[in-house]
This record gives C-alpha cells, structure tokens and sequence, in this order.
C-alpha cells in the first residue's frame, strides 16, 4: 500500500478547513446514518427466488420496449437466457435498479402463475415503498432522487463506518495539502464543485438508475487531480507499506505525477472492467468526473501561479 502525505501535520493550525470537513462528515454519519439499519434484507424480491421471478418478469418486460429503448441496454443484459435460472437471477438484481421498471413494470399484464404474479406485485410495491424511505435514498444522488440539495448531501453521507475512514483518510492527508498550498477558499471550492462533477459523471452512466450514490470520494478525486496538476513537479512525501517488519514501511519522496498511475488511472480501468449496470459498490464514474474538474482548476491555478511579474 502506497499513499501521498505531503503534510507533516505538526501544526494543526495551517489547515483548520480540512478539520472541520472531516469532523462534519463525522458528525453528518453518527447523528443520522450510524444506527439506519437496512429494513430492506427480508424482503422477499431480494432472496433468491424473488430475485429470479423479478429477472423472469424483466425478461418480458424488455420484450414490451422498442427498438430505440433496448439499444439503451447493456449488452450482456439482452443476452440473457430466459431458461437460465442464474441468468434471470442476475436480471432481477439488475431489474431492481431500473426505476423505469420499476416505476411501469408492475403494472404490465404478465405471462405466468397470475397468483404468483400478483403476490410479486404486491411484493415490489412495498419493496419500493421501504426503499424510498431509507436515509441513503434520501440524502444520495440517484436520478429518481436528484433534488439541488442532493448534489451536495450525498458529499457528506456515507454507508458504513469503513465506508466514511477509508474516505476521511485521504480527505485529511490530500485536503491539508491544497489548503497550504492554495487556501481554505479553494479547497471548499474543489472539494464542493469536484463532489457535484463526480455526481454529474455518476447519472450520466446510470441515466435510470435507482441506487444512491453517497460519499466523499468524487470530491476527493477531485482534490487529489487538483493537487496533482498543481503540484505535477513537485517530489512529494508517500507513504507504504508492505509489512510490519522493519524497512517494509515508512516513507518515501516521490514525484507528485505517481498519483496518476495510482489513483485516477486505476478509475478509469475499473469504469472498464466493470459491467455496465452492476456496479461493484464503488462509483468509478464519479471519481473520474471529480479528477476531471480537480485536474482543470490545478491547471488554471498553476497557470496563475507561474505568470510572470508585469513590468512598469
């Protein structure tokens, strides 16, 4: 494991801004999201048997659509075998993350055991009703939930506790760094408008997507891209790890571009990787929409920075 930590934190003082956005992101996650437990784990859509009657009902549902509809779709989804019980398993799960299914798809006349199609109906509708009132869904960014105030509630709310310290790590370390470098004004300018790019980038590449996206990490992103074009001939301090045996850690002086093959490359190659419409719990679009804006602002604030003195 390697991570940038430009700062030596001796002095708090120098960055207070960073402080109080990780405490805020700490406060944010123990007054509303720490004890929301999911009360949507027994419902019979999400066990196995609902899962591949919702796939088998999706099946027929993306029969109903036309031609310009269906070309919308991942291509792995049109390739489903109808007979496959693995295979409508996996459609169903994607099937719950279409809100236009979800929205029309229960009111289609199915094919089928109609005592069996009714019990699923009324299944789906209190699945949707639970689901909307989850503090995720109400503070995320999805495109069924995508108010003003979400492009910036979504900055500060996490899933769980491992979720908000792998984020508040790389906030504290990448965040003290801009603020010396640049001031407390910029750093909330890119933390802010880096989160609403990452969000821009995430509906863009799930345009009817029902899950939220939370977190701090396109802001991040953001930061990170700033810093790494602001700072591009720098040597920064990094910090690794590899074991705890002595001289497998500690830290090392590194040219500030390392960031890029590290961070933002890898991004890209798992927005890739990643099977359009099942995410992995990581939005990679996100992240790279807010190195997009980061790496844009660094640019413009090196660009300043080096302009030469007028002359009298």
């Amino acid at each position: 494991m390697i991570i940038p930590c430009p700062e030596d934190f001796k002095d708090y003082s120098r960055y207070p801004l960073t402080i109080t956005l990780a405490v805020l992101n700490v406060f944010i996650f123990i007054l509303i999201f720490s004890g929301a437990g999911s009360n949507l784990t027994s419902s019979p859509v999400l066990q196995k048997d609902g899962l591949v009657l919702t796939g088998r009902l999706y099946y027929q549902y993306l029969q109903t659509l036309p031609a310009e509809d269906l070309y919308t779709k991942p291509e792995w989804v049109l390739q489903m075998g109808s007979l496959n019980t693995e295979h409508m398993g996996l459609l169903g799960a994607y099937a719950l993350r279409d809100s236009r299914f979800l929205e029309k798809g229960d009111v289609l006349n199915y094919r089928g055991d109609q005592v069996q199609v009714a019990s699923w109906r009324k299944d789906i509708s209190e699945f949707r009703k639970k689901y909307q009132e989850q503090l995720l869904y109400r503070f995320g960014l999805s495109s069924g939930t995508k108010g003003p105030l979400s492009w910036f509630t979504y900055q500060f709310s996490h899933s769980n506790w491992m979720h908000l310290l792998s984020n508040l790590s790389f906030l504290v370390l990448i965040g003290a760094a801009v603020e010396v470098m640049a001031g407390s004004q910029m750093l909330l300018i890119v933390y802010l408008l880096g989160g609403c790019a990452g969000g821009l980038g995430f509906l863009l590449s799930d345009l009817h997507g029902t899950v939220p996206m939370v977190g701090a990490s396109a802001s991040i992103s953001a930061l990170l891209a700033f810093y790494c074009m602001a700072e591009m001939r720098a040597r920064v301090r990094f910090l690794y790890f590899a074991s705890p045996m002595p001289g497998h850690y500690g830290a090392i002086f590194l040219p500030t571009l390392l960031i890029i093959p590290l961070f933002l490359v890898v991004d890209v190659a798992n927005l890739w990787a990643t099977p359009e419409g099942i995410g992995g719990g990581v939005a990679y679009a996100a992240h790279i929409g807010g190195s997009v804006l980061g790496a844009i602002f660094g640019l413009a604030y090196r660009g300043r920075s080096v302009q030469p003195a007028s002359q009298n």
